[in-house]
């Protein structure tokens, strides 16, 4: 069997490259807009209170936070821990575009428009 191109390599395999190159090309991308974009949604979620922080995962992703627990070693009681507003903000972080929250606090008028004019 011969191979398909002049350096021995399958096109399958120059396929996979190209897949793979373009993946991390895309997540390279996300991974910089994400940077880009993190003080200004902290800054903005910051302005949002602990129940808006709730609601904004609730009605657009039905979730928040994972809850967390803390087990004592001595009785192996597990005791749920509390969510903090800092919770909220990095879970909404990770989860959306700076878009996206700014849509929804305009829309819930949490902030307006005249938060965003510099």
């Amino acid at each position: 069997m011969y191979p398909d191109n002049s350096l021995g390599r399958s096109k399958d395999d120059e396929n996979r490259e190209s897949d793979m190159s373009r993946i991390k090309n895309e997540m390279d991308t996300a991974e910089k807009i994400f940077y880009k974009e993190l003080s200004s949604k902290y800054f903005l979620l910051d302005k949002f209170s602990t129940s808006q922080l709730k609601d904004m995962c609730n009605n657009l992703l039905g979730k928040g936070p994972d809850i967390e627990y803390y087990e004592d070693k001595t009785t192996k009681k597990r005791t749920e821990l509390p969510q903090y507003k800092e919770d909220y903000i990095h879970f909404i972080i990770e989860e959306f575009r700076f878009s996206e929250i700014k849509e929804y606090a305009l829309e819930k008028r949490i902030v307006t428009s005249h938060f965003f004019e510099k």
